[in-house]
């Protein structure tokens, strides 16, 4: 069973599954990579490519929930779960891409994003990605995810809000600052003002694109490329593969009629060589986020990295796991 519960006091929307994952892999199943070449979800497939999640959080196909309940709201959750994997190769992050390769995941993003909207249930398409042991993913062969769900999340709500008398993205892209890691003719890199994370990127397009739909094949070109280069520096900062969550901020859908300028989000994980970066019960239980830094130090670090990395690929194979993994694998706890 899959549904959708609405929070009454904070009114956000939780995605709940009684079965998600419930069948146990088998042995085969749990030493074969599902997205390497020569994989049965791989045959016929050419990278960059999609597919459905084996264990979907959402469903085309939920039933309607009949719930007469006034306060405690719920609906099915019904959607789409797939995957885009990005190369064949077990170790490629995107930061290991040509541009080619990132142009053409670009393109696929895009077309998901795209077929998606054209569903009258879907409300959002949302694009992310996790990587890394210490993020906690299940399959270590590097993919992106991509969720069409029912509502609008909260976060795109907000920025949907915030953006109603004018774009914030475009005001601060009109600041001269201390925080870009690097730009081009097309985009510009940044440490946001008041990050939550301590590396935390922003990729933003000069332009006011409002989602992947609007991009021309040269903007998603500079967009790939800009993002498997931050990645590929984020690893040059402890000389460690650094874990990352990466999010696409655009208008929830194709067609949704009020807008928000389409940037990338990356939160990497590691505040040190050892220490990853966790959230105190401050910023879980109240959204009262702290920084440890001063982002102006942080963004002139990592800026001084992106000068050395100016193209992509920047290999990450034969780079280290991070010492923090290392560490928990062997039940050292850094505070």
């Amino acid at each position: 069973m899959r549904e959708i519960r609405l929070d009454p006091l904070r009114k956000e929307w939780i995605l709940i599954s009684s079965d998600r994952g419930s069948r146990p892999m088998t042995v085969a199943e749990k030493k074969a990579c599902p997205f390497c070449r020569g994989a049965p979800e791989t045959t016929g497939k050419s990278a960059p490519y999609w597919l459905p999640n084996a264990f979907p959080m959402l469903s085309p196909y939920e039933k309607k929930i009949h719930d007469e309940n006034t306060y405690f709201k719920k609906i099915p959750a019904k959607g789409y779960s797939e995957v885009i994997v990005e190369s064949f190769d077990h170790q490629a992050d995107l930061c290991d891409l040509t541009a080619q390769q990132l142009k053409e995941a670009m393109l696929l993003y895009k077309d998901r994003y795209v077929e998606l909207s054209k569903q009258s249930f879907v409300k959002a398409v949302l694009i992310f990605r996790n990587l890394g042991k210490l993020i906690g993913v299940s399959i270590e062969h590097p993919h992106s995810q991509i969720y069409a769900v029912p509502y609008i999340p909260t976060v795109i709500r907000e920025e949907i809000n915030s953006s109603k008398k004018a774009c914030q993205i475009c005001a601060t892209l009109s600041k001269n600052d201390d925080r870009t890691l690097f730009e081009d003719d097309l985009i510009r890199a940044i440490l946001p003002f008041s990050p939550r994370w301590p590396y935390e990127g922003h990729i933003i397009p000069k332009r006011h694109l409002t989602s992947l739909a609007d991009a021309s094949d040269d903007e998603l070109a500079h967009l790939g490329k800009a993002i498997g280069r931050l990645i590929g520096c984020y690893n040059h900062i402890f000389e460690e593969k650094m874990p990352y969550i990466l999010a696409f901020h655009q208008t929830p859908t194709a067609n949704y009629k009020e807008k928000i300028h389409l940037h990338v989000e990356i939160y990497p994980a590691l505040r040190a060589a050892d220490k990853m970066k966790h959230w105190s019960g401050a910023e879980v239980g109240f959204g009262v986020y702290t920084y440890d830094f001063l982002p102006e130090d942080k963004a002139e670090q990592l800026a001084d990295i992106c000068k050395k990395y100016k193209d992509v690929p920047i290999p990450s194979k034969g780079i280290p796991e991070p010492v923090a993994l290392r560490c928990a694998l062997r039940g050292i706890i850094f505070s």
